[in-house]
């Protein structure tokens, strides 16, 4: 009997360590940027790109330890944005005007893929989701990791995405990081 008891008081102790409510601290609060730990990341205003919208990006540095600086890639008259940070960070941001409930229609557009794919959401809220994909069992390949969220600034409707070929997993995680960030810049008053 005291063993039971000492196993129930260190599994206790050991939950509660590691947060043992059952939220992981990057989903808590349903987009709630309080409990996002952004100190890696640096932040920055997409203003001169034609955006109202500052986001946080990773700080990323070279192999010999220089700091990689993010760059934007946007044509006048286009509603896509590339933010990249070396070879590996790439979120593209693309503008829907004032459509609505993106991250739903874009799980439905997974879920058609189910016969080409296995699907496990990391994440899965309204207004983002992170996914695992690979193919089905003897097809190859290898697993994947891909985000997808929206946001509203100035009245119209954002979608922050990882590339449609997916990334490792701490890459996503930072853009993850990246576009619970994504906020409007107020104007001075």
């Amino acid at each position: 009997m005291k063993k039971v008891i000492t196993l129930a008081s260190f599994s206790i102790l050991f939950l509660t360590a590691c947060g043992g409510n059952g939220e992981n601290p990057e989903t808590a609060g349903n987009g709630d940027t309080s409990t996002v730990d952004f100190s890696d990341m640096d932040e920055m205003s997409l203003q001169s790109e034609g955006l109202n919208m500052q986001i946080m990006l990773p700080n990323v540095a070279s192999s010999t330890g220089a700091s990689i600086e993010p760059t934007v890639e946007h044509f006048d008259g286009d509603y896509l944005w590339d933010v990249k940070i070396g070879n590996q960070f790439h979120l593209i941001i693309e503008d829907f005007g004032k459509e609505k409930n993106k991250v739903a229609e874009e799980k439905k557009r997974i879920e058609g893929l189910n016969k080409i794919f296995i699907v496990e959401y990391l994440i899965d809220e309204p207004a983002i989701i992170m996914y695992k994909r690979e193919l089905h069992e003897g097809q190859g390949g290898k697993t994947t990791y891909h985000c997808y969220g929206e946001t509203v600034i100035d009245g119209y409707t954002y979608v922050l995405r990882s590339h449609e070929d997916g990334n490792f997993k701490p890459i996503i995680e930072d853009m993850v990081k990246t576009i619970r960030s994504a906020k409007q810049i107020e104007k001075a008053s």
